[in-house]
């Protein structure tokens, strides 16, 4: 998100509507068995300064951008390109897989299905960290005023 806001920046007083911001080839990556990735350096700094780091707003910007949300069947495998492929390509040992003996580092999210998954920040989580909720309070901007001065 933050080279899609970045992208095509020289508008000369504002007068030209922005047309230099393109994506990769994504789903032919994937099409053709590419491990693919989505990510941002989605962070409230010098320049972007409307990020959170929220890997969930990245799967559902990415889902508009990229459009990757059809066939609906395919959508949630999707989800491997914000944890299991990046963690693969990263070389990581945590490998953002669900399975029997793993981690269970995840986020629960309230949806019943994925348009709903897909309409909203989702906000209203819960994050487990080995299995138990951990404090999801945001902390407060002010920490980051020298950042942004």
């Amino acid at each position: 998100m933050c080279n899609m806001y970045l992208q095509d920046r020289q508008n000369a007083g504002g007068v030209r509507t922005l047309r230099w911001r393109g994506v990769t080839l994504l789903n032919e990556l994937k099409a053709a068995g590419a491990p693919v990735a989505i990510a941002s350096d989605n962070t409230r700094d010098p320049f972007y300064a409307y990020g959170d780091l929220d890997g969930f707003e990245m799967l559902r910007e990415g889902t508009h951008i990229l459009q990757f949300d059809h066939p609906q069947v395919d959508a949630f495998a999707w989800t491997h390109s914000i944890g299991a492929d990046p963690a693969a390509i990263a070389d990581f040992a945590y490998t953002a897989i669900l399975a029997a003996g793993t981690p269970a580092d995840l986020v629960i999210l309230r949806s019943r299905n994925w348009t709903e998954l897909m309409s909203g920040p989702q906000a209203d989580r819960t994050v487990l960290r080995a299995g138990l909720a951990i404090d999801t309070t945001l902390p407060d901007y002010s920490e980051l005023d020298d950042l942004m001065g």
